[in-house]
Parts: structure tokens; C-alpha cells; sequence
């Protein structure tokens, strides 16, 4: 087990009255300052230190005889997490819907006149089925609630989302937990620590920063207590909405049922993160004890599973993009932010690109060679895409884990270091730079850019 720290922080001046200063010139010192260190910042002097760098305490050093001589003060954000461990247990991590997913407030009423109220959603617009955060909850896709049903998994329970979407889309379900986790080990982000002995039960670079840093936040990854954990396959943390900043809401699959979602594809790598299980409180750290979700009455529970399978049971269109669509969202995409995109590809390498395995991104191409489709997916120029599917296709023939021969061309990456691919019959998937797999999928092109640039 490896132990990463991180330290996000900032200069502060204060005027005569005690009051912070924002004016241009010391915003300058502040960037002057971090340049001077060899390092990079943001447009107001925010820098993140990996404290895992040999230059960590020489800078921290650096810092503290800065702040003395200068009259600035350092502020901060530390965060400690762990990598390199095994765990029996991964917690499910989700990503986030679409702005033009969420719909309207919808509500229901029992015989009793009760009601309860949700927001629903049009589907269609998530192409991609995967858990999803809404506010405080999780959401996650048919798929994952058909293969609870096929397991008899009964740790969690499933509310349908009202879908007012007109197209076919895949469906998604309100996750609620049956199995509760009592509590856990947590140090959340909003918290300032003043008490020195907490601060040395941290322990790593912490105590040494608390010297130098007026404010320092901290950050430490939950940690789960084995004695705490329930024999089940999915377990449950939840936390109301007061509770400090970070996520609330915690869904843990245990191993067994977690392979079992991944090879019947319910889930992604993508969406599991190894939990950290401990025998005892780690130092810093306090026990909080979970609250027990709210929730809807059983026959809420029913009557919104008898809709899910009305309109199941409706037939709907499915919604195709076409090539037309796509190109023109690219070119409103590059007239926006004209910064993120590259000129169009030169006339002279257009025919070189028709007599190429490239010839149906060409269309693209002429909008822009290249650019930032999202802060998610670059598409490369057609002369970055050629060198990275030469050295993909070299690493690929070496690869001893993949169990099917992939057939692709490099033409987008993530920020992530995934690819993405051209497939030989149009469709496109991203492959994972972790583990040797296809993590998403587009129909076509003309949904993958589409998709993409609407990740911004």
C-alpha cells in the first residue's frame, strides 16, 4: 500500500484592515512566486504539489522564508489517499447526468394521498448506461437492476426514474440500500485543523505544513471498518444532507458480486474503486455513524414498476444522428471556443487522407485538424492519430490479456490516457489505458462527436 498526499495551495496578502487583497499586482506575486519555484499555476496562483516530489520539502522550505519576508500568507487544501492495496470490497463510483438529461418534477400519490416527488429525465440523452450521482442519490441503469433480479440480490431496492424522453432509450433506477454500513472512518474536506495532535496523527508531511500554512483544509480517503461491514453483496453508507462536503451517498459491492456485474457487462471498470477496509481507526481519522436513507413506501415502490413496464412495453423510435447533426455541432463547438480547436485540415493532405483508413473522419477533419471536443476527449490531427495508432497497434500485439482481437483506429484520446477508436463497422469505443477492455461504445461517429463535445 502506497500513501499519496497532496497539497492545493495559494499565497494570501492582507491590507492594514486585515483584509484580504484580490488587486492585479499581488495576483502577479502570487504567479511570479510560483513560476520562480519551477512550478505552474492557474490564472490567480493555485498550485497543486504532488508532496510525493523530491522537491516537496525544499519547496515547502521555500515557502515558509517567502511568506516571512514578504508578508504573504500560505493557504491550502491537503488531501491524503492510498493506492497499490487490495480489497475485498469497491465502492461504486458514479458519474454525473447530462444537463439536457434532467426533465421536469414529477410526483406520485397513493391511495392514501401521499406523495412523494423526483425530478424524471429524457434517457435517450445519456448514450452511455452508466451509474450516475443526482444531487444526494444514485442512479443506475436497467442493466444493473436486471442482473440484482437474475442474482436474487436483495441487499438493495430499485425505484424507477419517470422517462419523458420520446426516444428508445436505456432505463434508470433511484438506488436504495437494505444493508446498511453503521459507520465508518471519514476526515471530510470543509474541515480546518487547528489541534496539533490530530495533525501529527496524520502524520506525513501534515505536521510540517501546519507550521508554515495559516489555513490548511483537509481531506482524508473514508475508510471502511472490517468489523463494521455486513455479510451481503451490496452495502450501503449513507450520510443526510448536512453532513459535510463530499459524497453522502455510498454504495460498496463486494468483490464476488462486482466480477460477476463486470463480466455481464452491468458495469465498468470505470464505475468501481477499491474501498479501503481497516481493522482499526487510522490516525486523524473519527467514526461516523450512517443514517438510514429515506424512503418510498412499498406501494410507491410498485406503482412506479408498473409504469417502467408500461412504457417498456411501448414502443418508441430510436433517436439516429446524423453526420449533418454532428458537423454542425462541431462547427457551433469551434465558433465558441475557437482557442480549443485547430484550422481545418490543409487541401493538400485531403487526398491523402480519402486514399487512408481515415477517410470517413475527413468530414471532421475539414471542420478542424484537431482540437479539444470537451475537457473529456481530444480529437487528434490526422498526423498525431496515424503515430498513435502505430504505437497503440505495437502495444496491442503484446498485450497477453485481451481475449478478442481488436480491430480499430486511434483518432481521439481522453484525458485519462484511454483511446478512442474508429471501429471497422463505424462504430467507435473507448479502450481503457488500465486494463485491457472497451469501457464505452457509440454507434457512429456522428454520436461519439456529438456526445463528446456535449461533455463540456
Amino acid at each position: 500500500m502506497k500513501t499519496v498526499e497532496t497539497l492545493l495551495w495559494i499565497l494570501d496578502k492582507f491590507d492594514n484592515n486585515g483584509k484580504m487583497m484580490f488587486d492585479d499586482d499581488k495576483i502577479q506575486q502570487n504567479i511570479d512566486f510560483v513560476h520562480s519555484l519551477g512550478l505552474k499555476c492557474d490564472s490567480v496562483g493555485w498550485n497543486k504539489l504532488s508532496l510525493q516530489s523530491k522537491q516537496a520539502d525544499e519547496i515547502l522550505t521555500t515557502i515558509e522564508v517567502f511568506c516571512k519576508k514578504s508578508g504573504f500568507k500560505a493557504r491550502g487544501y491537503y488531501s491524503k489517499s492510498y493506492t497499490d492495496y487490495t480489497s475485498d470490497w469497491f465502492v461504486l463510483e458514479p458519474g454525473t447526468f447530462k444537463d439536457n438529461t434532467l426533465c421536469d418534477y414529477v410526483e406520485y400519490e397513493n391511495d392514501q394521498g401521499e406523495r412523494i416527488g423526483m425530478s424524471s429525465i429524457r434517457a435517450y440523452h445519456e448514450l452511455h448506461a452508466s451509474p450516475k450521482w443526482w444531487g444526494n442519490d444514485i442512479y443506475v441503469p436497467e442493466r444493473f437492476r436486471d442482473a440484482c433480479v437474475r442474482h436474487n440480490i436483495t441487499d438493495v431496492d430499485f425505484f424507477w426514474v419517470k422517462d419523458k424522453g420520446k426516444y428508445k432509450a436505456e432505463q434508470y433506477f433511484y438506488l436504495l440500500g437494505n444493508r446498511q454500513i453503521p459507520a465508518i472512518a471519514v476526515r471530510r474536506g470543509g474541515e480546518i485543523m487547528f489541534d496539533r495532535k490530530t495533525v501529527e496523527d496524520i502524520g506525513g508531511h501534515l505536521p510540517r505544513i501546519a507550521d508554515i500554512f495559516y489555513d490548511i483544509k483537509i481531506s482524508l480517503q473514508d475508510c471502511y471498518l472490517e468489523n463494521e461491514m455486513p455479510d451481503c453483496m451490496i452495502a450501503n453508507a449513507f450520510f443526510p444532507r448536512t453532513y459535510l462536503a463530499g459524497g453522502q451517498n455510498r454504495f460498496l459491492i463486494h468483490k464476488y458480486f462486482a466480477n460477476i456485474l463486470l463480466n455481464e457487462r452491468a458495469i465498468s471498470s470505470n464505475d468501481l474503486f477499491p474501498a479501503m477496509i481497516v481493522k482499526e481507526v487510522p490516525g486523524g481519522y473519527s467514526v461516523e455513524k450512517t443514517s438510514v436513507q429515506e424512503r418510498p413506501s412499498a406501494e410507491f415502490f410498485k406503482k412506479s414498476i408498473q409504469e417502467y413496464e408500461s412504457l417498456k412495453s411501448t414502443e418508441r423510435p430510436s433517436r439516429a444522428i446524423s453526420e449533418k447533426e454532428a458537423l454542425s455541432v462541431l462547427r457551433s463547438a469551434k465558433s465558441e471556443r475557437k482557442g480549443d480547436f485547430r484550422k481545418s485540415i490543409s487541401k493538400e493532405l485531403i487526398p491523402v487522407v480519402l486514399s487512408s483508413d481515415y477517410s470517413r473522419i475527413l468530414p471532421y477533419y475539414k471542420i478542424a485538424n484537431g482540437g479539444y471536443l470537451s475537457d473529456e476527449y481530444e480529437l487528434l490531427s490526422y498526423e498525431e492519430a496515424v503515430v498513435e495508432n502505430s504505437a497503440f497497434a505495437e502495444a496491442l500485439n503484446k498485450e497477453e490479456q485481451l481475449e478478442e482481437k481488436l480491430h480499430g483506429l486511434v483518432f481521439a484520446k481522453c484525458i485519462d490516457g484511454d483511446k478512442v477508436l474508429l471501429g471497422a463497422n463505424g462504430n467507435v469505443f473507448r479502450f481503457s489505458h488500465e486494463v485491457p477492455e472497451v469501457t464505452e461504445e457509440w454507434n457512429s461517429l456522428a454520436q461519439f462527436f456529438v456526445d463528446a463535445v456535449s461533455e463540456s
